[in-house]
């Protein structure tokens, strides 16, 4: 498994920066349902997140650095502005 960030940005916006494929692929594996809301109280820069929009869940994501903050959400909308084709 490409467990890099290949096929997204190289440089990170976090210290500790998950690729979304990766966050993806946990909730498969956990069997979060379609639908379900994912609390991520460590959001970072919003990898899961994006991972749930992706896949067609809720998220809440709460982080403590404001920085961080604005960065997961400068993604989120980013990635919502996108749209989904299927």
């Amino acid at each position: 498994r490409d467990v890099s960030l290949q096929g997204e940005s190289s440089s990170r916006a976090h210290p500790t920066q998950k690729p979304v494929g990766v966050m993806a692929w946990c909730m498969a594996r956990a069997k979060v349902p379609e639908g379900a809301l994912v609390l991520d109280p460590y959001m970072g820069s919003g990898s899961t997140g994006i991972a749930c929009i992706r896949t067609g869940r809720r998220f809440f994501g709460v982080e403590i650095d404001p920085r961080h903050f604005d960065t997961a959400c400068e993604r989120l909308e980013r990635e919502l502005a996108q749209g989904r084709l299927f």
